[in-house]
């Protein structure tokens, strides 16, 4: 049974949720909106599989010499306006839908909060494109990946640096049709700000808020704004 004595030792990931084969595990928001597990005493049968994958348990480094390091931007002006950065996820996602791959990653939902969620279509690639400054709630993507992973699908799975550790550590061996696309961070901004935040614009304006972007072009790549 996973227990978080110190929230410092848990990164949200929701890999011990998906492992779990008794699905008694949920992830709960803590009093500043963070994500983490919690057990259903009444039906865990203590097989230790939470604290097995659990990332923050089992940490190891790999592959530590780097061999090659490139810098990339999208050509595609349209696609460049609608990232936070350079675009090379869309092109990475469209590269594997054209391949009848799957893509995983961020997204809102009806109500704007951020989920992680899978495509299959070059049309939906706008939805997971460009950065949320938000904890996102993986649900059970890890399992389904490794579903589209054993039958063969490309899968490009992308989210912090601790969601694709938690997936890794989840699915314990290497698939050669597994892309991972992280990226330099230093936190996840709480769930439970961003909703004040959203609430408040909503009831300001007396309108249902339909899209936001974390880093709008409008005023240039320097000035950018939300």
């Amino acid at each position: 049974m996973i227990e978080i004595s110190d929230k410092k030792n848990c990164c949200g990931c929701s890999a011990c949720v998906n492992i779990c084969p008794k699905q008694c595990i949920i992830m709960n928001e803590d009093e500043e909106g963070f994500l983490y597990p919690i057990v259903d005493l009444g039906k865990c049968i203590e097989c230790g599989f939470c604290n097995l994958v659990c990332p923050m348990n089992n940490y190891s480094l790999k592959n530590q010499n780097t061999k090659e390091i490139y810098a990339c931007v999208n050509k595609d002006k349209k696609i460049l306006k609608y990232s936070s950065s350079g675009g090379v996820f869309s092109a990475l996602a469209t590269s594997v839908i054209e391949q009848d791959g799957v893509v995983f990653g961020a997204m809102f939902d009806r109500d704007m909060n951020v989920i992680h969620r899978f495509i299959k279509t070059k049309e939906e690639i706008r939805k997971l494109q460009g950065s949320k400054y938000v904890q996102s709630d993986i649900n059970n993507c890890f399992l389904e990946a490794k579903q589209f992973l054993d039958e063969g699908k490309i899968v490009l799975f992308s989210g912090t640096p601790c969601q694709i550790a938690g997936l890794k550590s989840f699915i314990k061996k290497d698939y050669s049709n597994l892309i991972t696309c992280d990226f330099i961070c230093t936190g996840v901004p709480s769930p439970k700000i961003y909703r004040a935040f959203r609430d408040y614009y909503q009831d300001k304006y007396k309108l249902k808020l339909t899209n936001i972007q974390f880093r709008n072009k409008k005023n240039g790549w320097i000035n950018f704004g939300l």
